[in-house]
């Protein structure tokens, strides 16, 4: 638990960015759900490349931290001082996630397996 466990890239173009980060590090791809595949060498999974029509500066990439209990974490997360502007939201096959804010704003993101 609180490891590393999904990086996400925001991309204009899936195939472009497929091309170019299974170029340069041979990552496999596999579609995940509508505008994202994910990625990462054999079944060793890395993370996500997410369709989006225009990529917010700071925003990409995101990186998403395992953690056991996701409304636990949310609330510690505020009660040091960080910000929860978002609602959690099933991932498909996964569990659920939600993005809180450090104290600078720095995006934190939060996965719960089921």
């Amino acid at each position: 638990m609180n490891t590393l466990c999904h990086v996400e890239y925001d991309v204009t173009d899936i195939v472009r960015s497929q091309a170019f980060y299974g170029g340069l590090f041979g990552w496999d791809f596999r579609s995940f759900m509508e505008g994202m595949v994910i990625f990462g060498v054999g079944d060793q999974h890395i993370g996500g490349l997410q369709q989006r029509d225009v990529i917010e500066v700071g925003k990409s990439p995101a990186l998403w931290f395992k953690i056991a209990d996701l409304d636990a974490t949310v609330a510690k997360a505020v009660e040091l001082g960080g910000s929860a502007p978002n609602e959690k939201h099933p991932v498909p096959g996964v569990g659920w996630s939600v993005a809180v804010l450090d104290p600078d704003g720095n995006q934190v993101g939060l996965v719960q397996y089921d």
